[in-house]
Parts: structure tokens; sequence; C-alpha cells
């Protein structure tokens, strides 16, 4: 007996020890950077910057946003930021950069760019012989612009100007130092507050439109994710896709209230132009599976304008996020 309890005692000991070698399991929580630009893209999340979303014992979850695609794009490079809204083109230019690494999630802006001022024009053609302010080169409006004036033969005749970013081309426009200028939204409408004589001189969407015969719509902004991380943490992705649609369909039926949510968190400084301007700003949630024929349209126009808006080469199918 006394043989028995001694072999099961020594049993219990090697058990022990065997535990004890293990390694402890890793509970500290995945560091997430989610990130966006102080316009549109990051309005539409604007209920998950405001309520910190996504913030669990497993997930840390930090939400930043910039005024200018520059200060995001080596940070999503490296792996800094998981998540980020960027420029549609950009999108492309990252995933070639990185051989892979970065994927397109969803569309969340669509048709939020204008010609605005004080000149008197109606259409792309009579911008012959003028300076255009521009803001934010080479990046979607960038393209866009450059693609309109080169489809009405006069890319030679029209003067660009660039600004740092939007918030200034806006500043220049209100002080009508730039009479006529590319815009988004809702810097349109802020101008148009603080300056009565500027007005919106030509809708590029619908410049697009009939430049391109109606094929294409003009894609502005796009959700991209770290490749790796999305594959290591499905449950996230999952949850992040289905508030992000969520957060977008509530600021547009709760204009108001997203207005007072984007000035709270200094995505835009006025919560009154806001307001006004979020029906114009193309705010949209679809996901990639939902617009993949589009954007190939969309990215095969630009890459043959200008094969650098893409990153030298069109995306493949492994660009688009599955679910």
């Amino acid at each position: 007996m006394k043989k028995i309890s001694l072999l099961l005692m020594l049993i219990t000991v090697l058990l022990a020890a065997g535990c004890s070698n293990q390694e402890p399991v890793n509970t500290e929580p995945v560091n997430v950077t989610i990130a966006g630009l102080k316009g549109p893209t990051s309005i539409g999340m604007i209920k998950m910057i405001d309520e910190k979303a996504l913030n669990t014992d497993k997930y840390n979850v930090n939400y930043v946003t910039e005024s200018a695609p520059d200060a995001l794009t080596g940070k999503i490079i490296n792996g800094e930021i998981q998540i980020s809204s960027v420029p549609i083109n950009l999108a492309p230019i990252l995933y070639n950069k990185t051989g892979g690494k970065v994927q397109l999630m969803a569309v969340n802006t669509i048709g939020n760019l204008y010609i605005v001022g004080t000149d008197d024009i109606e259409s792309i053609g009579e911008l012959e012989g003028k300076i255009l302010g521009m803001s934010a080169k080479g990046s979607t409006p960038d393209f866009a612009m450059n693609y309109l004036l080169n489809q009405n033969n006069i890319s030679d005749k029209v003067e660009l100007n660039y600004a740092m970013d939007h918030a200034t081309m806006s500043q220049s426009v209100i002080a009508e130092d730039t009479r006529v200028a590319l815009l988004p939204q809702p810097f349109v409408t802020q101008t148009m507050i603080k300056n009565s004589n500027v007005k919106i001189l030509v809708d590029l969407n619908e410049a697009w439109k009939a430049a391109t015969d109606n094929t294409s719509q003009l894609y502005t902004g796009a959700v991209i994710v770290n490749k790796d991380f999305a594959e290591n943490n499905k449950d996230f992705i999952e949850e992040f896709l289905k508030q992000y649609e969520a957060s977008v369909n509530w600021v547009l039926e709760n204009q108001k209230d997203a207005s007072l949510l984007v000035e709270k968190n200094e995505i835009m400084p006025s919560a009154a132009v806001v307001e006004k301007a979020i029906p114009y700003c193309g705010i949209v949630y679809e996901p990639a599976h939902n617009v993949k024929d589009g954007l190939n349209e969309f990215y095969k126009i630009l890459f043959d304008s200008n094969p650098a808006s893409v990153g030298g080469k069109l995306p493949d199918e492994g660009f688009y996020f599955t679910e």
C-alpha cells in the first residue's frame, strides 16, 4: 500500500513539474490602431471614434486622425496602423508597395469633389487659362482632376497650384487669394459659409461620369486593412465591419448628432458646417465584393491616364478582402 501511495505521489510531482515548465498563456491585449483623415472618410466612422469602440480585454484600440495621407502612409507600410481610411487611389499604391500586405475592405466615400470659387465658369473646359487651386498632391482628387483636364485637352493650359492640405486651400479660397479650386466636402460647405461670394462651379462627379460615358463612378475613399492582422484576428475584423456599417447608417440618419461628435472629436471645427455638408459628402459603406467590378474599371481609367496613380500596376484579385 505504501508503495502505491509513493508511486502516486511521484506521478503527481512529475505532472506538477511538467505543468510548471509550460509557457504562461499570453493575456496581454492586442494593440490595434485605426486611422482616418480629417474629412468625410472619418465622419462615417465617428460613432466608433467617439465610443472608442472595440476596446475589450483582448484588444486595446486607439483611434487617430490626420490632416493628410502622408502622415499615415509610412505607419501603414510598417504595420503600425492596422486599419485605415485612405484616398481610394492610395489603397492599390500601398498594396503594390507592401507586396500585397494591405487589402481593401470597403469603399466609404463616392463623389464628394467639387470645383468652387468666385470666378464664373460652368465646365471643365472653361478652366483653360486659369490657375486651379489643388490640395493633397498625389491623391485621388489630384489624379482625377488631371484625368479630366486631359480628357478636355487642356492639361497644358491650366496651372495647378497645390496647397499642403484641404483646410489650407479652403482658407485661401475664403480669402479670395485663390479664385478657383478643387475641394472635397465638407470643406466646400465650410468655404461657402465663410465667404458668400464662393459658389459651386462644377460637380466633379458629374464631370467624371460624362468623361467616362457613365461607365465609372468617382470613388474617393476606402477602408484598408493589414492582411496579416486580418487573418490572425478574424473575430475583430468581423465586428469592426459590422460596427463600421452601423456607424455609417447612424451618421446618415442622425446628421445633427453626428455633426456634434465630429466637432467634439476635432475631425472638423464646426458642427454647423458638418451638418449642412453631410448630405453631400458621399458617405457610404460598400464592402469590397459589392464594388470590385466598379473599382477595377475605375483603377483602369486612372492607370491608363497615369500608371503612378495606382502604384505602377493594376491590383490583382488578392487586393480585395474577402470575409
